[in-house]
């Protein structure tokens, strides 16, 4: 009987199997020996893992015409790229940024810590031309700035939280951003470099595909999954003087309730007399019948406010159209 687990054992490790996936159960089997019969033997169950099911396109589907310079549509599960358009080009990507900056919020910091909103988030906010949505010298806690950042897309909630990491030898932001291009490079990814923490600097830059491989690990996080998923909510400083009001930015999961819409983030950056902007983004995640679309609109065509929103419910369409799993 050792004999034969320990081939067993082989076989599966063979395949990729950890031993763990072999289980032996006493039973009653008898087998033919001439006219002798041995009774009393062990039965071998093997229980398998849950084999992957892999997506395919139909063959009569047409390429989808979506109207942005950059998109991709990624199977979650597999990792396999379904539709795509300059996947791998590096641009400027914007607030989707801040899904990264999540990541490294959801790492390095107690959701209970108190942030303070510093002069220098402000300004650097309103110099990009943005509008600021906090006041010098608000207190929250990084949970609430989480908060903020993700359904608002606020650049001052991310400032902060950046502002929120010190170093002896780094000012905070330039500590964080070391992270944030860290945590790239550990998630494998060679085409992303980080230059502030809400996507305003046009200097920064992602691809379409790596944008799906940040969205996949930052939805690993239960609390980040739960904010990009509500439609609405209200957050609080820590006096509760200043109330938040906040309204999901991404209009699948929040005006147009499309189906199994699950987040993740927007973006927009103008172009500049300087240098080309992001246009409009948009990083959306669709869950189906326990299968999940991560689709990424970049610098829609169109210029208009619903542009990205509409361009990646089109790309999902086509995903879930033409799209079976086997």
């Amino acid at each position: 009987m050792f004999n034969l687990f320990l081939l067993f054992s082989i076989a599966f490790n063979t395949l990729g199997l950890s031993g763990a996936a072999i289980k032996v159960d006493s039973g009653l089997i008898s087998r033919s020996a001439g006219d002798a019969s041995v009774a009393n033997a062990e039965t071998l169950k093997v229980e398998l893992p849950d084999i992957l099911s892999y997506p395919t396109v139909n063959q009569d589907a047409t390429k989808p015409k979506i109207y942005a310079k950059n998109y991709i549509l990624l199977d979650s599960d597999s990792g396999a790229i379904l539709a795509s358009q300059k996947p791998y080009e590096r641009v400027p990507v914007a607030s989707t940024t801040k899904i990264m900056t999540a990541i490294v919020v959801l790492e390095n910091y107690s959701l209970d810590d108190v942030a303070t909103v510093h002069q220098d988030a402000v300004t650097a906010v309103s110099n990009s031309g943005a509008i600021p949505d906090f006041y010098t010298g608000e207190k929250m806690t990084v949970r609430n700035l989480l908060w903020c950042m993700l359904m608002n897309s606020s650049n001052v909630a991310a400032y902060a939280l950046a502002e929120h990491m010190n170093s002896k030898n780094e000012t905070g932001p330039q500590k964080f951003l070391t992270l944030m291009n860290q945590r790239a490079r550990d998630l494998g990814l060679k085409d992303s470099d980080f230059r502030d923490p809400a996507g305003l600097d046009g200097k920064g830059y992602s691809t379409a595909f790596d944008l799906t491989v940040i969205t996949k690990q930052a939805l690993k996080s239960s609390l980040f999954a739960q904010i990009v998923r509500t439609k609405q909510s209200t957050v609080y400083d820590t006096s509760g003087r200043y109330i938040h009001q906040l309204n999901n930015s991404n209009r699948l999961v929040n005006e147009w309730n499309y189906p199994g819409a699950i987040g993740v983030k927007t973006g927009y950056m103008p172009d500049t007399a300087e240098q080309p902007g992001a246009g409009h983004t948009l990083v959306a995640a669709v869950e189906r019948n326990g299968h999940t679309l991560i689709s990424v609109i970049l610098n829609t065509t169109a210029d208009t406010p619903t542009a990205s929103a509409e361009e990646s419910r089109r790309l999902q369409d086509w995903g879930w159209m033409s799209v079976s799993w086997q």
